[in-house]
Protein backbone atom coordinates (compact mmCIF):
# COMPACT_ATOMS: atom_id res chain seq x y z
CA UNK A 1 0.00 0.00 0.00
CA UNK A 2 1.33 3.44 -0.84
CA UNK A 3 1.88 6.12 1.75
CA UNK A 4 -1.05 8.10 3.09
CA UNK A 5 -4.55 7.04 2.14
CA UNK A 6 -3.71 5.97 -1.40
CA UNK A 7 -4.83 2.34 -1.59
CA UNK A 8 -2.38 0.93 -4.12
CA UNK A 9 -1.10 -2.63 -3.88
CA UNK A 10 2.02 -3.86 -5.69
CA UNK A 11 3.49 -7.36 -5.47
CA UNK A 12 6.14 -9.19 -7.46
CA UNK A 13 7.03 -12.85 -7.86
CA UNK A 14 9.44 -14.89 -9.93
CA UNK A 15 8.32 -18.29 -11.20
CA UNK A 16 10.29 -21.24 -12.54
CA UNK A 17 8.03 -21.43 -15.57
CA UNK A 18 8.09 -20.00 -19.10
CA UNK A 19 6.34 -16.68 -19.59
CA UNK A 20 3.81 -18.11 -22.08
CA UNK A 21 2.69 -20.69 -19.51
CA UNK A 22 2.34 -18.12 -16.71
CA UNK A 23 0.40 -15.78 -19.00
CA UNK A 24 -1.88 -18.61 -20.17
CA UNK A 25 -2.86 -19.36 -16.56
CA UNK A 26 -4.62 -15.95 -16.46
CA UNK A 27 -6.54 -16.40 -19.71
CA UNK A 28 -9.13 -19.15 -19.17
CA UNK A 29 -11.74 -20.09 -16.60
CA UNK A 30 -10.44 -23.65 -16.32
CA UNK A 31 -7.05 -22.31 -15.22
CA UNK A 32 -8.21 -19.45 -13.01
CA UNK A 33 -10.63 -21.55 -10.98
CA UNK A 34 -7.76 -23.86 -10.00
CA UNK A 35 -5.46 -21.23 -8.52
CA UNK A 36 -6.97 -17.74 -8.27
CA UNK A 37 -7.94 -16.57 -4.79
CA UNK A 38 -6.54 -16.49 -1.29
CA UNK A 39 -6.25 -19.45 1.06
CA UNK A 40 -9.61 -20.91 2.06
CA UNK A 41 -11.54 -19.43 -0.87
CA UNK A 42 -13.29 -21.00 -3.83
CA UNK A 43 -13.26 -19.06 -7.08
CA UNK A 44 -16.04 -19.01 -9.67
CA UNK A 45 -15.27 -17.02 -12.80
CA UNK A 46 -16.68 -16.24 -16.22
CA UNK A 47 -14.07 -14.91 -18.63
CA UNK A 48 -14.20 -13.35 -22.10
CA UNK A 49 -10.43 -12.90 -22.43
CA UNK A 50 -10.03 -10.21 -25.06
CA UNK A 51 -9.71 -6.41 -24.97
CA UNK A 52 -13.18 -5.13 -24.05
CA UNK A 53 -14.24 -8.59 -22.91
CA UNK A 54 -16.12 -8.90 -19.64
CA UNK A 55 -15.52 -11.11 -16.63
CA UNK A 56 -17.32 -11.97 -13.40
CA UNK A 57 -15.27 -13.13 -10.43
CA UNK A 58 -16.88 -14.56 -7.31
CA UNK A 59 -14.78 -15.43 -4.28
CA UNK A 60 -16.45 -17.51 -1.56
CA UNK A 61 -14.89 -18.53 1.72
CA UNK A 62 -14.36 -17.79 5.40
CA UNK A 63 -17.81 -16.20 5.70
CA UNK A 64 -17.12 -13.94 2.73
CA UNK A 65 -19.03 -14.00 -0.55
CA UNK A 66 -18.02 -11.27 -2.95
CA UNK A 67 -18.65 -10.76 -6.64
CA UNK A 68 -16.61 -8.42 -8.82
CA UNK A 69 -17.47 -7.51 -12.40
CA UNK A 70 -15.17 -5.90 -14.89
CA UNK A 71 -13.65 -5.80 -18.32
CA UNK A 72 -10.25 -6.21 -19.89
CA UNK A 73 -8.79 -2.86 -20.95
CA UNK A 74 -5.60 -4.18 -22.49
CA UNK A 75 -4.14 -7.58 -23.32
CA UNK A 76 -0.66 -7.73 -24.83
CA UNK A 77 0.20 -11.42 -25.10
CA UNK A 78 2.38 -12.51 -23.23
CA UNK A 79 3.51 -9.23 -21.65
CA UNK A 80 0.64 -7.44 -19.95
CA UNK A 81 -2.99 -7.63 -18.85
CA UNK A 82 -4.95 -4.62 -17.57
CA UNK A 83 -8.51 -4.82 -16.31
CA UNK A 84 -10.98 -2.69 -14.41
CA UNK A 85 -13.50 -4.04 -11.96
CA UNK A 86 -16.11 -3.01 -9.42
CA UNK A 87 -17.41 -4.78 -6.34
CA UNK A 88 -21.15 -5.47 -6.56
CA UNK A 89 -21.73 -4.04 -3.09
CA UNK A 90 -19.65 -0.87 -3.69
CA UNK A 91 -20.01 -0.02 -7.38
CA UNK A 92 -18.70 3.54 -6.88
CA UNK A 93 -15.22 2.16 -6.34
CA UNK A 94 -13.22 1.20 -9.42
CA UNK A 95 -10.28 -1.14 -9.11
CA UNK A 96 -7.69 -1.17 -11.90
CA UNK A 97 -5.34 -4.14 -11.94
CA UNK A 98 -2.23 -4.45 -14.09
CA UNK A 99 -0.27 -7.68 -14.39
CA UNK A 100 3.07 -7.68 -16.21
CA UNK A 101 5.06 -10.72 -17.30
CA UNK A 102 8.81 -10.47 -17.95
CA UNK A 103 10.79 -13.39 -19.37
CA UNK A 104 13.92 -14.14 -17.39
CA UNK A 105 15.50 -16.58 -19.76
CA UNK A 106 13.52 -19.38 -21.41
CA UNK A 107 12.20 -20.95 -18.19
CA UNK A 108 11.65 -18.14 -15.68
CA UNK A 109 9.05 -15.39 -15.44
CA UNK A 110 9.01 -12.25 -13.32
CA UNK A 111 5.43 -11.18 -12.60
CA UNK A 112 4.23 -7.91 -11.09
CA UNK A 113 0.67 -7.14 -9.98
CA UNK A 114 -0.35 -3.54 -9.35
CA UNK A 115 -3.85 -2.81 -8.09
CA UNK A 116 -5.21 0.70 -7.69
CA UNK A 117 -8.46 1.58 -5.95
CA UNK A 118 -10.01 4.72 -7.51
CA UNK A 119 -12.96 6.69 -6.22
CA UNK A 120 -12.50 5.71 -2.59
CA UNK A 121 -12.20 9.33 -1.48
CA UNK A 122 -15.82 9.99 -2.51
CA UNK A 123 -17.30 7.08 -0.55
CA UNK A 124 -19.60 7.86 2.38
CA UNK A 125 -18.44 6.60 5.79
CA UNK A 126 -20.35 3.27 5.87
CA UNK A 127 -19.07 2.17 2.46
CA UNK A 128 -15.59 3.48 3.15
CA UNK A 129 -15.54 1.43 6.36
CA UNK A 130 -16.58 -1.63 4.29
CA UNK A 131 -13.79 -1.09 1.76
CA UNK A 132 -10.83 -0.27 4.02
CA UNK A 133 -10.43 -3.89 5.22
CA UNK A 134 -10.54 -5.10 1.61
CA UNK A 135 -7.66 -3.00 0.40
CA UNK A 136 -5.82 -3.40 3.71
CA UNK A 137 -6.08 -7.18 3.22
CA UNK A 138 -5.31 -7.07 -0.49
CA UNK A 139 -1.53 -7.57 -0.10
CA UNK A 140 -2.12 -10.72 1.96
CA UNK A 141 -4.80 -12.05 -0.40
CA UNK A 142 -2.73 -11.28 -3.48
CA UNK A 143 0.34 -12.85 -1.88
CA UNK A 144 -1.54 -16.09 -1.26
CA UNK A 145 -3.08 -15.96 -4.73
CA UNK A 146 0.31 -15.53 -6.38
CA UNK A 147 1.68 -18.41 -4.29
CA UNK A 148 -1.17 -20.56 -5.66
CA UNK A 149 -0.26 -19.47 -9.18
CA UNK A 150 3.33 -20.59 -8.57
CA UNK A 151 2.18 -24.03 -7.45
CA UNK A 152 -0.20 -24.26 -10.40
CA UNK A 153 2.37 -23.43 -13.10
CA UNK A 154 4.94 -25.71 -11.43
CA UNK A 155 2.50 -28.60 -11.79
CA UNK A 156 1.98 -28.08 -15.54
Amino acid sequence: MAAGNDPTVRLAREYDAPRDLVFEAWSKREHLEKWFGPDGFTTHVTVDFRPGGAFVLRLVGMGFDNTTRGSYREIVRPERIVWDSRFEDVPELEVVTTVTFEARGPKKTALTVTQEFAGWETLAAPKLDTMRPRWAGAPIGWGQTLDHLGAYVASR
